[in-house]
C-alpha cells in the first residue's frame, strides 16, 4: 500500500488565521450582494468555508466579525413594503397556503417576521391584507401603506381576551371544544371581521375559537 499519509495521533489541528476568516466573510458578502447577512445565511452557502461558530469564537460576535469587513450595525436588512409583499406572494404560491412566521423566515428571501410586524402587525395580518387586495377589497396603495390602520391592528389586550373567553364560556364558538373536556384543546381569541377589512378590537368583533377551527378559517 503506497500511501504517504501518516495517521499521527499527535498531529495538531490547523488553526485558521484571522486573515483566512476575514477572506471567507468577504467572499460571502460578494455572494449575497447585500449589506448584511446572518450567520445562518453564511453557513447555507455552498462550498468549503470556516463555520460561523469559528468566526464568532474568534472575533467575539457575528456583529464584530462583519464590522471587520466594513459591514456595520449587525441589524436586519431594511425591506420596503413592496419587497415584503412580493416575497409574501412568492412564498404563498410556493406553499399553496398562507405562510406563517416560520415559513416566511425559511423560504423565499428568508425574511424574518419582524418587518411584517412593523408594517402589518403580523405575518398573518399581512396575508389578510394581501388576500383583501387580490379580492378587490383594498387598493394596492392601501396594501403597501401597511401601518395606516396600525392602531386597530395592535395585539388584543389581555383584559379583552379574558372578557371574550369568559363570555364564550371558555368554549370554541364554532365546534364547542373546551379544554375542560379535552386537555389538548387550545383556545384563541380572534377577529370575526378581519383587521385588514376594517375590523377592530371591539368585543363584539372578537370570538373564541379552538386552534383547529381558527386555522381552518384562515386557510379558506
Amino acid at each position: 500500500m503506497n500511501d504517504s499519509f501518516k495517521f499521527d495521533l499527535t498531529a495538531k489541528r490547523t488553526r485558521l488565521s484571522d486573515k483566512d476568516l476575514v477572506l471567507a466573510l468577504q467572499a460571502a458578502a460578494e455572494a449575497f450582494g447585500t449589506s448584511y447577512f446572518t450567520s445562518t445565511q453564511y453557513d447555507s452557502l455552498s462550498g468549503k468555508r470556516p463555520h460561523s461558530a469559528t468566526v464568532i469564537n474568534r472575533f467575539g460576535s457575528w456583529k464584530k466579525a462583519l464590522e471587520l469587513i466594513g459591514i456595520s450595525g449587525g441589524r436586519e436588512r431594511q425591506h420596503s413594503s413592496e419587497q415584503l409583499i412580493l416575497n409574501l406572494e412568492a412564498v404563498w404560491k410556493e406553499l399553496g397556503f398562507p405562510p406563517g412566521k416560520r415559513q416566511i423566515a425559511t423560504l423565499g428571501a428568508k425574511i424574518s417576521e419582524s418587518p411584517y410586524k412593523r408594517y402589518w402587525g403580523s405575518v398573518r395580518s399581512a396575508c389578510e391584507a394581501l388576500a383583501a387586495f387580490h379580492n378587490g377589497s383594498i387598493s394596492r396603495e392601501q396594501l403597501l401603506a401597511g401601518n395606516i390602520t396600525e392602531s386597530s391592528r395592535t395585539t388584543i389586550p389581555l383584559k379583552d381576551r379574558w372578557a371574550v373567553l369568559k363570555r364564550d364560556n371558555y368554549r370554541c364558538a364554532k365546534c364547542g371544544a373546551s379544554p375542560s373536556n379535552n386537555h389538548q384543546v387550545e383556545l384563541e381569541v380572534d377577529h370575526i371581521h378581519p383587521v385588514a377589512k376594517g375590523g377592530g378590537n371591539a368585543l363584539e368583533n372578537l370570538q373564541t375559537l379552538c386552534r383547529e377551527c381558527n386555522q381552518g378559517k384562515k386557510d379558506r
